[in-house]
């Protein structure tokens, strides 16, 4: 598969794996998927491998800029303008809803927590939020404990 720059599709992961591990901040804005995952809000075709190498980076990377890059960068896959791709990329990131859940109940960051729950929501988990927002109500921000908040 290729990427939309041209280069193998396997150059994104690469990338974003070798950035987590010098600089884990270096990767929390999405600029990383801009013009190869993503060109604004429309996926590209790497999307749902992407997700997956990103689930399972999430279950590897622990400190707290690597988790937090991965779950605002699995936000962005979790929505978006292209129905297919994004059903796709839910399909894989539904698989770990439990990981999300663990994030919460936590309690190590709430920048984390928080991008956990609006994965959940993106997924519409309801199950699973309805859980985050009765049993973890200390963690989570005030907003997001509205079950008005989508």
């Amino acid at each position: 598969m290729s990427c939309e720059c041209g280069k193998p599709a396997r150059h994104v992961i690469d990338e974003f794996l070798d950035a987590l591990d010098r600089d884990p901040g270096s990767v929390v804005e999405r600029d990383w998927m801009e013009g190869h995952v993503l060109i604004q809000s429309f996926m590209m075709r790497s999307a749902p491998a992407v997700a997956n190498i990103l689930m399972a980076a999430l279950s590897h990377y622990v400190s707290g800029d690597a988790r937090k890059a991965l779950l605002e960068s699995l936000l962005y896959l979790s929505g978006g303008d292209s129905e297919e791709l994004v059903a796709q990329c839910q399909e894989v990131i539904v698989r770990g809803a439990w990981i999300f859940l663990e994030e919460i109940s936590s309690g190590r960051s709430v920048a984390c927590a928080s991008y956990a729950f609006e994965i959940l929501e993106a997924l519409d988990e309801d199950e699973w939020v309805r859980m985050a927002r009765t049993r973890f109500v200390d963690l989570l921000p005030a907003e997001m404990l509205d079950p008005d908040h989508r």
